[in-house]
Parts: structure tokens; C-alpha cells; sequence
């Protein structure tokens, strides 16, 4: 998808997705509009990864500085990271709409899930063992690596038919629906939801 790059200082209320995965493939707003990329450099990148909460600082300011040291190599760092965003968009797309997932992205996929796991190392991981990646072994690509890892992980386990995507009508952000009765039509009330309220009441005769 096309989208136009705009610089944005990510805010709590950029997470809403519910998921790491669903965040950053959120990363791209107005889908259902004029897509608007916010990733506008890989700095931007580790200030979404930092406000996540996901990576240890340490990792990040690890990056950081490798960032300063290679800027042509951050840059196609960045574009890994938009291909998996992208891919990610497809099959995800694809399930809420109740497709069959391009055959495609599960290639793309699978081919970014295999990067990962060639850098990784197994170490136990909250009385499991799980593949870790490391910035050692990863580089710049730590953040597309342990990724792709937490979205294979994301669409093994977590329930997609609670998946959904925003009826803002310029949003098109994806987010799990963890309410009951599993009728949230919005990714925040906050903000979609009164958007639309508001358009209904100023619609009114």
C-alpha cells in the first residue's frame, strides 16, 4: 500500500491495538483513507519500540548508537521492518474479512520467521523455552527479527475472531476486541468513537 510519510511523535494513545504486532502494522493510519506512514526514519522506529515497552532499553540504546555509526544501514533496516509491517497488513486483512491469506505474504512471512529464527537462540522465557533474538546476533534487524517472531506467535495463539478493524472513518487501525460481549466497533472511544458521535449529531436536521 501506498502511503504518504509523515513525521508523528508517537503518543500512549498510538498503542490501542492490543497486541505488539497489531501496533505496528498500525504504524500506518488512514488505511481506509489517505494512508499516512508515521514511520518516517529508523529513530522514529525505536521511539515507537521504546514507548512499547516490549525491548529493553538497553537493546535500544544499543541500536541507537549503531544507527549513528551506519545511517545507510538503518535505513535498510527500515525497510525490512516495512515489508514485515506490510505483510502483516495482508494476512491480517485477509482474516477479519474471512479470505484465504495470500499465498504471497505467507511466503513473505514465512521467509522473515526463517531470518529470525536463524539469529535466535533458545533460552527459557517465563518457564518456557522460546526462540530469543539479540541485537549481537541480529544487528539492525533486531526489531524486524523479534517481530517477526512475536507475529508468527501472534497468529498461532491469539483468538482471531476477536480481530477487528476500526469503523473510523479515517482510521482503519486493527485491534483485539477483549469486551464481552465482543461488539467494540472502535479501536478507542476516545478518539473514533466520538469522532463518530459527533459527526451523527452534526448530521442531524
Amino acid at each position: 500500500m501506498q502511503a504518504q510519510v509523515r513525521a508523528h511523535t508517537f503518543q500512549p494513545r498510538d498503542l490501542v491495538g492490543g497486541d505488539l504486532v497489531l501496533d505496528l502494522v498500525n504504524t500506518v493510519t488512514t488505511r481506509n483513507a489517505e494512508p499516512v506512514d508515521r514511520l518516517d526514519g529508523y529513530a522514529r522506529l525505536l521511539d515507537w519500540a521504546e514507548l512499547t515497552g516490549a525491548f529493553p532499553a538497553a537493546d535500544l540504546a544499543q541500536i541507537l548508537n549503531e544507527t549513528a555509526a551506519n545511517p545507510r544501514a538503518a535505513e535498510y533496516a527500515l525497510t525490512h521492518v516495512k515489508a514485515l509491517r506490510e505483510t502483516l497488513w495482508e494476512l491480517l486483512t485477509a482474516t477479519v474479512f474471512g479470505q484465504t491469506p495470500p499465498p504471497g505474504a505467507l511466503a513473505s512471512l514465512q521467509t522473515q520467521w526463517r531470518r529470525a529464527v536463524g539469529s535466535a537462540c533458545l533460552q527459557p522465557v517465563d518457564e518456557h523455552i522460546a526462540p530469543v533474538v539479540t541485537v549481537k546476533a541480529s544487528g539492525l534487524d533486531y526489531l524486524t527479527h523479534a517481530l517477526a517472531l512475536h507475529a508468527v506467535r501472534l497468529l498461532e495463539e491469539v483468538p482471531l475472531n476477536r480481530l477487528r478493524v476500526c469503523a473510523g472513518r479515517q482510521c482503519g487501525w486493527f485491534y483485539l476486541d477483549t469486551s464481552r460481549a465482543g461488539r467494540r466497533r472502535w479501536c478507542d472511544m476516545a478518539t473514533c468513537g466520538n469522532a463518530e458521535k459527533t459527526r451523527r449529531h452534526n448530521a442531524r436536521p
